[in-house]
């Protein structure tokens, strides 16, 4: 189901935009026909023990990983939000959250996203900045293509 649908339509679209924003070339090596023909002629047992899927390739990755590497929980792909809004995206996020740039926007509720603003800087988690993140690419789409 994964190679049919979570792949193309989410994951690989992902990595090509953010490859390709920068003028690289992506390769994802497990997607090579070859091995996914390959793989989908084992028998189950050999791509799931019990609860542990991934199987086989984990077992051949001992002889490579670090144990420690492979049992550690799955992390996906984060933008550095919170850091970026400190640091490299700071000037912008100033420009566009403040109440007069928000109050040229009627589509926005200015007092709205002004408290959202502050919960953010007293608080800046992954939440936070999820919430905030939304009126501000909004903001900057606005200024370019509305005014």
């Amino acid at each position: 189901m994964d190679f049919k649908t979570y792949l193309p339509d989410d994951i690989l679209v992902k990595i090509d935009r953010a490859t390709m924003s920068v003028a690289l070339e992506g390769r994802e090596p497990f997607i090579d026909h070859r091995i996914i023909e390959w793989v989908a002629q084992l028998p189950i047992h050999l791509k799931i023990k019990g609860r542990e899927k991934k199987y086989l390739l984990k077992k051949i990755a001992h002889k490579y990983v670090p144990e420690e590497l492979l049992k550690r929980p799955k992390m996906g792909f984060a933008a550095p939000m919170t850091t970026w809004f400190k640091k490299e995206l700071k000037e912008l996020f100033e420009e566009h959250l403040n109440e007069d740039a928000l109050k040229k926007n009627v589509f926005l509720n200015t007092s709205y996203v002004l408290e959202l603003k502050e919960k953010f800087l007293k608080n800046p988690n992954e939440d936070e900045v999820n919430r905030i993140w939304l009126p501000f690419m909004f903001q900057m789409w606005w200024k370019k293509w509305m005014e």
